[in-house]
């Protein structure tokens, strides 16, 4: 993202720049109280609500690397200790996320009559150098095409208006880089915690997610996803655990081989969308949709579909958009449920997408260069850190844009640092 900047003003002091419009929105989270509840911080040197500034400052200038925006700014020597607080793998990173999660929520709560939802998803972290720890092969689905790095699954909660980052795991894939690092992290640490459950499957990854969710306090009507997060133990863990607690499952299933159980017979999608009946139409959209009820089975149960065990029902729906052949299947475990309700409910999912986008587009998801695991998990979590913050405004101003916010935000604070200047 590129501003309209003025020249660099070298003569103005690093210190003196906390007094801008970044303070207030750092008070307006308690930045520095949820800092010190979080156990992040530094008995002596620049303490670290400063070095997050700076990360901020870096951000919105939307500098290449780290190392470029401490040199656009002559704070070379704030290096090491900006490395020092990414590199330090005592600090409960996802616990700073978490609270800030918390306060935003207090901060913008979810409007009467709108629904709240976990959407889980995924995107490619990409790492090209050949000694990055941990450094695996992994598929983008999206592009067809094999990249190296790590896999962020991330967790995120839509409050009915905006969605925010809250949760997520720098996947550690099994196809491991030939000449990647080994990363010694001691442990118990936290970094260490977060690098063994990094190598878990994505559905365990997501089955934490959610029960860190409800253990903090966050409530949530649905729990959105895509097919790569359906399998037997997670559908298991989604009728056993979360139906009883009011929370229902509306997801997009692939064509595949599985069966389910519709009265007596066992069928594929294939053959479901066969018997379903005829199509019903939306005028005010154009979209044809049907839908029939039928029975999740438990493939771990048996290897025959008549000896495994019924875990739940689902709607079963099939749409199909203008214009296209092909045909797209969703399930809800609220069978009560419409069909054009339950892909209201489903396109929610696509915030995420949203917050995928900005992060790489806005928040510098690829600005840090390091090859080891740590510093790649505290520097996204600030990221989203600072997302989460600016959501906040965005949940003030829904008729802005981010990248508007964004820049209303770094001029103001331009114009700081020339009163400071002329001062």
């Amino acid at each position: 993202m590129s501003f309209l900047r003025i020249a660099q003003i070298s003569q103005v002091k690093t210190s003196n720049l906390v007094e801008s419009n970044a303070l207030s929105l750092f008070r307006r989270f308690s930045l520095g109280s949820i800092l010190r509840q979080s156990a992040i911080g530094k008995d002596k040197g620049h303490p670290i609500e400063y070095m997050l500034y700076l990360m901020l400052i870096i951000i919105l200038q939307g500098s290449r690397s780290l190392f470029s925006g401490i040199a656009s700014l002559q704070a070379i020597k704030l290096k090491s200790p900006l490395n020092n607080m990414l590199n330090n793998e005592f600090y409960n990173w996802r616990n700073l996320l978490y609270r800030i999660a918390s306060r935003f929520a207090r901060l913008c709560p979810t409007p009467e009559g709108k629904i709240s939802a976990l959407i889980i998803d995924d995107t490619a972290k990409e790492k090209t150098g050949r000694h990055v720890e941990n450094s695996s092969w992994f598929v983008d689905h999206c592009r067809k095409a094999y990249y190296m790095g790590y896999q962020t699954i991330m967790a995120a909660w839509h409050n009915g208006v905006v969605t925010i980052p809250l949760d997520f795991e720098l996947k550690i894939g099994k196809s491991r880089i030939k000449h990647a690092n080994k990363s010694h992290y001691h442990k118990g640490t936290h970094t260490e915690q977060r690098q063994r459950m990094a190598k878990q499957k994505k559905t365990k990854i997501a089955e934490s997610f959610i029960r860190r969710a409800m253990q903090r306090g966050f409530r949530f009507r649905y729990l959105l996803w895509d097919s790569w997060y359906n399998n037997s133990s997670s559908l298991s863990f989604v009728f056993g655990t979360l139906k009883a607690k009011g929370i229902d499952l509306v997801a997009m299933v692939k064509r595949d081989g599985q069966r389910y159980l519709w009265g007596d017979k066992f069928m594929t999608i294939k053959e479901l969308y066969r018997v379903s009946g005829k199509w019903q139409h939306n005028t005010s959209t154009g979209i044809m949709y049907k839908s029939v009820v039928v029975a999740v089975l438990d493939k771990h149960s048996a290897n025959r579909p008549e000896l495994q065990t019924v875990l739940g029902y689902v709607r079963m729906c099939f749409f199909r958009y203008p214009q296209h052949k092909r045909y797209k299947a969703l399930i809800c475990t609220e069978v009560s449920l419409g069909e054009m309700e339950i892909l209201s409910i489903y396109l929610r999912r696509w915030s995420i997408e949203v917050v995928f986008k900005d992060l790489k587009q806005y928040f510098g998801y690829d600005q840090s260069k390091s090859s080891k695991y740590a510093p790649q998990v505290a520097d996204l979590t600030i990221r989203c850190v600072f997302y989460n913050m600016f959501c906040s405004l965005k949940y003030d101003y829904p008729s802005k844009s981010t990248e508007q916010l964004l820049i209303e935000f770094y001029s103001e604070m331009e114009d700081n640092w020339l009163d400071i200047f002329c001062s």
